[in-house]
């Protein structure tokens, strides 16, 4: 990001300013310029960044990544399930705030404990005994699980651990594994977060948001 945003100032000769802010892993760059700036500094600073950031951005305009995923499943006509462990609900709640996403969303399930996982995703019980709720094995039959239901096109699921301690076992505290995919395949990141309960969680729900975005376009 550093290293864009150098990139840019460095042909824009001083016209306008760059503002980058970040918020749970989610960065926000402001192309700052008045009306005596010329229009073809402005476009190359905006291409400079596009170009640097490649894969990383989703948008060139004001939105956020959830008004961007809801978009982008409108735009595709698919439909989009979640099925959340340690983020409680915070990703389905982030797609359903945006004006329009009941057309594209169509459940949220907490699978917080491990029967839930059973029950309602099909998690196989010799998966949470042998590998732990905490994941990517886990995270997979959870996404899989809503899938297979056939009720969406696209599901993202999260199983991690937020602190304050790694709930009896070994594993540390803000390791998450975030699935997101489709009926064609369904593909598992392991992250390790840091910072206290809270940033673990939203940078999580933010990350989920972007990696199901990435799926579909």
């Amino acid at each position: 990001l550093q290293t864009a945003i150098e990139q840019a100032q460095e042909a824009a000769k001083g016209r306008l300013c760059l503002h980058a802010t970040e918020e749970y892993g989610c960065a926000r760059i402001e192309v700052i310029y008045d009306q005596d700036t010329p229009k073809m500094i402005a476009d190359e600073v905006v291409r400079i960044l596009a170009t640097e950031l490649k894969d990383y951005v989703y948008a060139l305009e004001d939105m956020t990544l959830a008004e961007r995923l809801v978009s982008a499943l409108k735009l595709h006509r698919m439909r989009i399930s979640t099925a959340e462990s340690f983020t409680a609900g915070g990703v389905g709640r982030a797609i359903v705030q945006v004006p329009g996403a009941s057309s594209v969303f169509f459940e949220g399930i907490n699978a917080y404990d491990n029967k839930s996982k059973k029950e309602r995703l099909g998690v196989v019980e010799f998966t949470l005994m042998d590998k732990g709720a905490v994941s990517d094995e886990v995270a997979y039959e959870m996404a899989a699980g809503l899938l297979k239901q056939g009720n969406c096109d696209v599901a993202i699921a999260t199983t991690g651990i937020a602190g304050p301690d790694s709930d009896g076992t070994r594993k540390p505290v803000g390791l998450c594994y975030l699935a997101a995919g489709t009926r064609e395949k369904v593909r598992v990141f392991r992250f390790r977060l840091s910072g206290d309960r809270e940033t673990i969680t939203k940078t999580a729900i933010n990350l989920a948001l972007f990696l199901a975005y990435k799926e579909i376009v």
